[in-house]
């Protein structure tokens, strides 16, 4: 009879240290959601997302041994994934320096420049809300990927931000504002 795979996310963790594949399986689907989001808040492209979660996911599975307080689980791998995007971003700013040279010095025409019209419509807010989001300071920025991305308690964002639970509560409402006034004021100009 096969036992009952445990819930509690530091005993996950513990077994995760030891070597249990399911245990580290079972934590990295729990978690993906708003891992997504962290990842998001620093890299802009949304291209670039898949394989920033995948380097975590690896990551994980090499360094869970190390994890010393498996109570704080989501604090290191917060820790990580924003490490691992950061990483990823300056990696991919200097890679695009150098095919931007490239293209510019070859100028070659965009060919990927016609759009679908069907789906501008659907798709126009959603851009407009994502361009607005992402030119927002990175700590409201931050804030309002992960309440969106999966909904955390706001104790839960909290420890993942490393801040108290009304600053979590604070950034969320100045970001939602900020977007807010953006909107208007774009919808008012045209």
């Amino acid at each position: 009879m096969k036992a009952k795979q445990p819930q509690n996310e530091a005993v996950l963790a513990c077994a995760a240290r030891k070597g249990d594949k399911d245990a580290i399986k079972t934590l990295i689907t729990n978690n993906w959601q708003w891992l997504k989001g962290i990842v998001a808040s620093v890299v802009q492209n949304q291209n670039d997302i898949d394989d920033i979660l995948q380097n975590i996911c690896v990551t994980v599975i090499q360094k869970v041994h190390t994890l010393r307080e498996p109570e704080r689980f989501r604090v290191w791998l917060a820790v990580l994934a924003k490490r691992q995007a950061l990483k990823y971003r300056m990696t991919k700013k200097r890679n695009l320096n150098i095919l931007l040279s490239d293209e510019i010095a070859r100028e070659v025409p965009d060919q990927h420049a016609e759009k679908d019209f069907e789906n501008l419509e659907l798709n126009e807010q959603y851009q407009q809300i994502m361009f607005e989001t992402n030119l927002l300071p990175e700590k409201y920025r931050e804030a309002l990927l992960l309440k969106y991305s999966k909904d955390l308690s706001y104790a839960q964002m909290a420890e993942i931000l490393d801040v108290p639970v009304t600053t979590v509560q604070i950034r969320l409402v100045r970001a939602r504002r900020m977007i807010h006034q953006r909107l208007i004021a774009k919808s008012r100009s045209n």
